[in-house]
């Protein structure tokens, strides 16, 4: 299985009612910009959501982010700009983000951008 790309989901005047789906054991590909991650972690222990980072600075690479979601609590991650978490122009996922997560049953996960 490869890494699924995600839908973006628009928050509006209304409001957004997200539409929450399992992460993929591969991961995901995420746009970049002013948009957050929502993770809902229903399961019995901690999970750690990773956004690969792609840059550099001074010859260094960045490390990338890791955010540790506690059982139980949802979290928003974000926003991922594509200067730090974009692949490179010449990927088939330009300018996207890759998404991993280090469990996926009773995970739930939606991409918003505001």
């Amino acid at each position: 299985m490869a890494r699924a790309s995600q839908t973006t989901q628009q928050i509006t005047r209304t409001g957004l009612e997200p539409v929450l789906t399992e992460p993929t054991v591969d991961g995901d590909i995420v746009d970049c910009g002013n948009v957050a991650l929502m993770v809902v972690n229903g399961s019995a222990g901690s999970i750690n959501v990773t956004v690969t980072a792609t840059a550099s600075q001074d010859g260094l690479d960045l490390e990338d982010l890791v955010v540790a979601v506690p059982a139980g609590d949802t979290m928003l991650i974000g926003p991922l700009p594509k200067r730090t978490f974009g692949q490179a122009s010449d990927s088939a996922d330009a300018g996207r983000a890759y998404v991993d997560y280090s469990a996926q049953t009773d995970v739930d996960r939606a991409v918003i951008s505001f």
